[in-house]
């Protein structure tokens, strides 16, 4: 086996561009942990020789250790903001966020009370939700067979998080603040929890010798991926089309549906009843909401899954106690180690791998006050 010695860095030339660029190495005696993330950890094994030979090989690095998984197995949870039109006399974030009076004002109660609009973030509301028999029935076949593999039998396993923003929350493919007018919105937002395509991280280097960084995201390549999502958009309309602060949709950020549709975005002056009957969608209309979704459906900034700990044969990146394969004194302690996705925030699950990782270096280094 390799050993790890110490680390080699120098100060990013896109971040630090004043800074000096020239290397320095920090010696390691006993150990050294890699806690980069899903992108900085699997590009820090592949700097280092650690990955896939064809990988290494057109970037000029010498291949000490073959670990084919190394920056495979992205994953992240596959999220939709759509926005809508809210009533002037509700309570959102938007004029916080233009910079209106209000921020001062929000500002000066937050210093001297601790409470004011700042002190939430806008989410009021979330539903995880799972699919009942009819809602499974009327979705797509390839959708249905994901079900019956990975859903049906774990209960706790939710499809997707359905919940409400008070604001504008801008879609990074969709951008619209510059042009929407200065009033309320809300925002639904649809974010499936157990995707299954899946992306790659891997370093690569231009044509004039620069390093970049090759990511490939994955996002719905598997079509059963894209069945919740239209699911989600639907069912969250009708949630919001149901509140007492609804004033119809923002169009510019809704599927283009064909003219004459039932489905249509339009202003409104107010909720329409609860026992009203949902929108009928026609196939064109599905088809409208499928492409809006691949042209919109974005990161949750929850990715990991590149560095995964599985065996080595399937592609696996570190073992049970994060030693990376085919090397001694090295192992990686954060988000990148996770084989599959989590139901979750991962805020919750990043400070759960610090934690374990925290005590099983203990143990290995004989520090016994953890």
């Amino acid at each position: 086996d390799k050993r790890a010695v110490g680390v080699e860095f120098a100060s990013d030339p896109v971040s630090c561009p004043d800074a000096d660029q020239s290397s320095s190495i920090a010696r390691a005696s006993k150990l050294v942990v890699i806690s980069a993330g899903a992108f900085g950890s699997p590009t820090i094994l592949e700097r280092s020789g650690i990955g896939a030979e064809a990988i290494l090989k057109r970037c000029g690095i010498e291949q000490l250790v073959n670990l084919p998984g190394v920056g495979e197995n992205y994953q992240d949870h596959n999220l939709t903001f759509v926005p809508y039109l809210a009533a002037d006399e509700a309570v959102t974030m938007d004029a916080l966020w233009r910079g209106d009076s209000i921020l001062q004002e929000s500002l000066a109660e937050w210093d001297s009370s601790g409470k004011s609009l700042i002190a939430q973030n806008g989410f009021d509301s979330k539903i995880k939700w799972r699919p009942d028999d009819d809602e499974l029935k009327a979705m797509d076949p390839a959708f249905q067979s994901r079900w019956k593999e990975f859903f049906q039998d774990r209960p706790d396993k939710a499809v997707a998080i359905l919940y409400v923003f008070a604001g504008y929350a801008q879609p990074l493919s969709r951008p619209l603040s510059s042009i929407l007018p200065p009033r309320n919105y809300m925002t639904a937002c649809h974010c499936t929890l157990y995707p299954v395509s899946i992306g790659s991280v891997h370093v690569n280097v231009t044509e004039d010798g620069k390093e970049r960084m090759d990511f490939t995201t994955g996002f719905l390549d598997d079509p059963s991926d894209i069945v919740p999502l239209k699911f989600g958009y639907k069912k969250t309309r009708e949630l919001l089309r149901r509140m007492a602060s609804y004033r119809g949709e923002v169009a510019a950020g809704h599927p283009d549906f064909p003219e004459g549709s039932a489905a249509a975005c339009r202003e409104a002056s107010g909720p329409v009843d609860l026992n009203a009957p949902d929108i009928v969608y026609t196939a064109e209309d599905d088809e409208a909401i499928d492409r809006f979704h691949r042209d919109i459906v974005q990161t949750t900034w929850h990715s990991l899954g590149t560095c995964a700990m599985k065996p080595e044969a399937d592609q696996g990146v570190v073992d049970a106690r994060l030693n990376v394969y085919g090397v001694s004194n090295l192992k990686v302690a954060d988000l990148s180690i996770s084989p599959l996705n989590v139901g979750t925030n991962t805020y919750s699950t990043a400070l759960l791998i610090g934690e374990r990782a925290a005590m099983i270096i203990a143990q290995e280094l004989g520090i016994t006050c953890i």
